[in-house]
């Protein structure tokens, strides 16, 4: 039986009339709540995201204060406690057969769950998240005695051969840390505190709940991560080693955390003989973006021109995309420059923004999201990653035939580090929330530092005592978030390799950027983008590409030489 556009499981053929009366009658109330909550939670999340948006853009305290409003709204719907004992009834009843409607009442338990703590804790964790992020928007570490903006902090890591120089500007941004430290333990306190009056044994484990995630089954895949990148890595990072002590002329023993080209070490330093930043340096960002998306039967045009996409005063240093009405407001926050983060960055927060676009319609406005924030995020590395495919730099950049062999393997080698050096970062991200929660009285510094020497191989600064932990925005303002980014890209290298080998018949996948294949467009509107939320992760994962998720594909493509 069809409905909608979706496919219905069909009901068991020998279900008696009395019982089939029975389901009905509690589908009706279930609608019928599901109606009245809608009513109100609709109109609250676009004023909020109207109001983030508007903050975000311009730094105004007024817009500030309607974004905690909204959310201070939000918190008191989803603390109605005779609500929420409405939504548990109805889910344990069994009686919920519509596959669309049960899925509804998932999101809505999920939503409520921790409402039922006490009120007054959650106002508090709201307000201090809005106070950080406006530290954060405003944030400009002095070098010197010059506020320096982030972009041109990491254009310094990135660029200077002079270790001074490059200590300066990695303490500057890190100046940030200090101003938040205060205000992070506070929020830890908090948010431990309302997982223990929900029953669960800290924040940590009651947002993997919410987000669908078993513990045991996290740890057990990010070991399984560790044992298969740690030899790889190690081996990589010694060649950066090597680099980066002849870039500064020092011995490999004496180089610290801001030697490495980037803030927190994330992403790989350029060791390249080809820097390829050249080949975006005179590029039109938002041309390349717009004839990428077009080429596959996707334009994003129309996200493009409501977007905020240059650097102003106030505006957040960061960059994301937005579905203000989770329908065809969809916007995307950058601060462009040309070269090789900002090309990446940009098609990246493209990838959600498509991915919130080619939503269908009929999917309605609960389960108008992506599945879950690892399904977006993987769609949008996948993506991200395509400006260093040998294939689209030669088809969207049109790179001349005599470089194209020589930037290939460049990108490769490249793409690969980043990989590699990524998936030890989530590491040190992922296990230092976990033993921030679980025992936040510890000395924080120390846990941040022992983890970035056990899984990033870096010496830490003259000491240890610092709270460059809380200077990692995510931390405050996105908790307990960061494992998505890692399981996104095993979801993606996951997808990527079901496309070029499924759809496109290829037996190496890792040679297309999917340039100017409509059909691969199509498959990420049928298969990725139209189903929204009607499935948890672990089951869209199965539809999607074939298969759970694994780090099979993730070891095949990026950590093999």
């Amino acid at each position: 039986m069809k409905r909608t556009g979706w496919v219905y499981a069909a009901m068991v053929t020998s279900m008696t009339s009395g019982a089939f009366a029975q389901t009905s009658a509690a589908e009706a109330e279930a609608k019928k709540l599901r109606d009245a909550y809608l009513a109100k939670y609709k109109p609250l999340v676009i004023a909020s995201e109207k109001a983030w948006w508007e903050a975000s853009t311009t730094g105004d305290d007024a817009a500030f204060a309607r974004r905690k409003e909204a959310q201070n709204a939000l918190l008191a719907l989803h603390g109605d406690k005779a609500v929420f004992a409405q939504i548990k009834s109805m889910k344990e009843s069994g009686q919920i057969k519509d596959p669309v409607l049960s899925r509804e009442l998932d999101v809505m338990y999920r939503n409520h769950l921790p409402g039922q703590a006490n009120p007054e804790l959650q106002k508090k964790i709201i307000d201090i998240e809005t106070d950080v992020e406006q530290l954060f928007n405003a944030h400009r570490g002095e070098i010197d005695g010059k506020p320096t903006s982030e972009n041109d902090i990491r254009a310094i890591l990135k660029d200077t051969k002079d270790s001074q120089a490059a200590e300066k500007a990695w303490k500057a941004y890190m100046q940030v840390g200090p101003k938040v430290e205060k205000l992070l333990a506070e929020v830890v306190q908090l948010r431990n505190r309302v997982a223990k009056e929900l029953g669960f044994r800290n924040f940590f484990v009651m947002r993997l709940a919410l987000q669908e995630i078993d513990e045991n089954e996290l740890i057990k895949l990010f070991d399984e991560l560790d044992t298969l990148t740690k030899e790889p890595f190690n081996a990589l990072k010694a060649e950066i080693d090597a680099a980066m002590a002849k870039r500064f002329g020092i011995p490999v023993d004496q180089l610290c955390p801001w030697h490495y080209g980037d803030l927190f070490f994330q992403e790989a330093p350029g060791l390249e003989e080809v820097n390829l930043d050249d080949i975006y340096k005179d590029q039109d960002l938002l041309a390349l973006a717009k004839d990428y998306y077009a080429s596959l039967g996707t334009p994003a045009e129309d996200i493009l021109a409501r977007s905020d996409l240059y650097e102003k005063p106030k505006k957040s240093p960061h960059a994301f995309a937005t579905n203000i009405n989770r329908d065809d407001d969809i916007r995307v926050l950058c601060n462009l420059k040309p070269n090789l983060y900002w090309a990446d960055t940009l098609i990246h927060e493209l990838g959600h923004a498509v991915y919130d676009k080619y939503i269908r319609k009929d999917v309605p406005f609960l389960l108008h999201e992506p599945s879950h924030s690892l399904t977006t995020e993987g769609f949008a590395m996948m993506v991200g990653a395509v400006v260093k495919n040998e294939d689209f730099l030669a088809k969207a950049v049109k790179v001349p035939p005599d470089q194209a062999t020589k930037l290939a393997d460049a990108a490769r080698k490249s793409l690969r580090a980043e990989k590699l050096i990524f998936s030890r970062w989530t590491q040190v991200m992922m296990r230092f929330e976990r033993g921030m929660y679980d025992n936040p009285d510890q000395n924080l510094g120390k846990l941040w530092w022992d983890l970035k020497k056990q899984y990033q191989g870096l010496n830490p600064p003259e000491t240890v005592n610092r709270p460059d932990y809380a200077a990692k925005v995510h931390v405050i303002t996105h908790p307990v978030y960061y494992h998505s980014y890692m399981m996104g890209e095993l979801f993606a290298s996951q997808l990527h390799d079901h496309i070029g080998r499924k759809v496109l018949g290829m037996s190496d996948p890792t040679k297309t950027s999917f340039y100017g294949r409509k059909e691969v467009g199509d498959f990420w509107k049928d298969k990725v983008f139209g189903p929204g939320n009607l499935y948890s992760w672990n089951e869209f994962t199965r539809r999607a590409t074939g298969e759970p998720l694994s780090a099979k594909a993730f070891a095949n493509l990026y950590v093999k030489p």
